[in-house]
């Protein structure tokens, strides 16, 4: 590269701008603020006999971007597009290169670092139209279901006084799992037992321990899983359900009784650490450790990406690259004992629904990672999210903890209970995040006092607890964006818009983390349900997802999938015959 070459680099977002323009010398970086052309407000924008032809314009707000891009070009050597790398991010470079006459080049930045930039600018490429294809596809896909079955919803619903009806063609089977879930929970038939735990000690011992009742006069006791969901009684008869009566009863008895151990059994268990994030599975992490909307987390996420705290935030791969797969091991061996550094390197299989592995998953950026004092500066969230992210691709490459796993069986009379204690043999991974471990990873620390079978067990007392069975749980936030992509719902870029457009929308509330469906939400789920079904299901969402990454692979046209999404196919009708059917308001 000259010295006197002057750079034109255009970015997606302004908070990258001086940053990058630090980085290379002789540049000037612009923003165009995230998308600066598409389909027009108040029409549809696609001409349907007219092979779906877009009506993609200049938004008004962004006459300001397009007057700076014109005055740059004029003086510049050597333009670069460097937005986002996903889709949107390249369709926003097509049309940008649509308002430049002379050569422009592609560049990605996976992570903004001083080393991943200057690369970038070094090893520019084309702009690939499968994947802005791709995403004309989708946006024209979403626009025809707006502009056609909104107007079904505000003529059929109009009792309801809802002005922001709409039937998103993801967010409507987003909304539909909520719905079918509360179906099944108005069904649900609770079922009431009773649970019976001992409290006990070794005679050599001073340490209480607990014991759980497993068996009554050679016959398991039932707990909550052996009960039906949606009728009275046992799903088996090969247990016992334990009432009050009986609960009395077995406490007499134990009072009555000795104890005696039966068995013990000891076997070594492991635990392996999870793969390094995808966007998803940070949205439900963030949820569940700091009650993180996942908009938030992805706010949050764009910020530290942007000050080249991580990589590129949107993506559904597990992979790391072998930078970072360097860094990790540097990492772990500067701060951990060699040991817990796993003797190869640990990867893993996505089994998410139409993952896309070209991307890396989210990790810490650069050669070296930074530290979370250092992210501290940014914010608290930033810090936070940071130490999430760094701690999990770390524990991703070390070794897996090992634990000793006993139960003991302790009999008092006809009844039979169950003691389990965890002894921790080798940290491995869970050393990377100590304070801050998921339920999942954790493993019940409870260890046990020292037991034989000539152990003499004491009693301090006998406890019942009645309890019910519980419905079908509600969706959280984070279950939502973990049930969509394993069904292939949409993309886990969109999760966090669909989300937040349902509650916009009043089709649900949000009651703490749990998303309940409204009034509006169930009329409007049930409409599309009992006439437009063959589009509104998920096994049609997923299966376009899958289409519409076949164009982004050359596998597919545009036209092609828009052709048969409107006029239909061997197995779907199409938008125009689904159109044709009355609707009894």
């Amino acid at each position: 590269m000259s010295k006197k070459e002057k750079l034109l680099i255009i970015v997606e977002s302004p908070s990258k701008t001086k940053t990058i323009a630090k980085y290379v010398d002789n540049a000037s970086v612009i923003a165009s603020i995230g998308h600066f052309k598409d389909l027009p407000k108040k029409e549809m924008g696609i001409e349907i006999e007219n092979d779906f032809a877009m009506k993609i314009e200049s938004m008004p707000d962004k006459k300001k971007f397009l007057t700076q891009l014109k005055k740059e070009v004029k003086l510049a050597d050597r333009i670069l597009i460097a937005t986002d790398p996903d889709r949107e991010g390249e369709a926003i470079a097509a049309d940008i290169a649509s308002e430049i006459k002379g050569d422009i080049e592609r560049v990605e930045f996976t992570e903004i670092t001083k080393k991943a930039v200057l690369d970038a600018v070094q090893n520019s490429r084309e702009i690939n139209y499968d994947l802005v294809d791709a995403q004309r596809a989708r946006r024209a896909i979403d626009r025809i279901v707006g502009f056609t079955f909104s107007p079904v919803l505000w003529r059929t619903l109009r009792s309801l006084k809802n002005k922001g009806l709409s039937a998103g063609r993801v967010q409507s089977v987003a909304l539909k799992l909520l719905v079918d879930r509360e179906k099944l929970r108005n069904k649900f038939i609770e079922n009431k037992f009773y649970s019976i735990e001992a409290h006990l000690t070794e005679e050599k011992s001073s340490d209480i321990f607990k014991a759980s009742l497993i068996k009554y006069d050679g016959v398991l006791v039932a707990k909550s899983d052996d009960f039906g969901k949606f009728e009275i009684g046992l799903k088996k008869d090969n247990v016992i359900q334990v009432d009050k009566s009986l609960a009395d009863k077995i406490k007499k008895e134990c009072e009555a009784n000795n104890w005696s151990v039966d068995n013990i059994e000891s076997k070594p268990t492991s635990s392996s650490p999870a793969p390094p994030f995808t966007t998803s599975t940070l949205q439900q992490d963030a949820s569940r450790r700091f009650g993180f909307s996942p908009k938030r987390t992805m706010v949050v996420a764009q910020k530290l990406y942007e000050q080249g705290c991580i990589t590129y935030m949107r993506t559904d791969s597990t992979n790391l690259s072998n930078e970072a797969l360097r860094a990790t091991k540097e990492f772990i061996s500067k701060n951990f004992k060699e040991d817990f550094l796993s003797e190869k390197t640990n990867i893993y299989k996505n089994k998410v629904a139409n993952s896309q592995e070209a991307h890396e998953a989210i990790r810490p950026a650069g050669t070296k990672f930074k530290s979370v004092s250092e992210v501290k500066k940014i914010g608290l969230d930033e810090a936070k999210l940071y130490e999430l992210i760094l701690n999990r691709t770390v524990a991703s490459q070390m070794k897996p903890a090992q634990y000793i796993r006993t139960n003991v069986e302790i009999s008092n009379g006809k009844s039979l209970f169950k003691a389990s204690g965890n002894v921790t043999v080798f940290k491995g991974y869970t050393a990377a995040y100590e304070q801050a471990l998921t339920r999942k990873d954790k493993i019940a620390s409870d260890s046990l006092p020292k037991i034989d079978n000539r152990s003499k067990i004491l009693c301090n007392n006998v406890t019942s607890d009645e309890k019910s069975t519980s419905p079908p749980r509600r969706f959280s936030e984070a279950m939502l964006v973990k049930e969509m992509e394993a069904r292939g719902i949409g993309r886990p870029s969109t999760y966090s818009s669909i989300l937040d457009k349902l509650v916009k929308k009043e089709y649900v509330i949000k009651k703490s983390k749990t998303l309940i469906p409204t009034f509006v939400g169930i009329a409007v789920t049930q409409l599309l349900e009992n006439h437009y079904l063959a589009l509104f299901n998920e096994k049609f969402t997923a299966g376009m997802e899958q289409q519409l990454d076949a164009i982004s692979r050359s596998e597919s046209t545009y036209l092609d999938v828009l052709e048969e999404f409107y006029n239909g196919g061997k197995n779907y009708a199409g938008v125009a015959k689904l159109l044709e059917e009355e609707i009894d308001i």
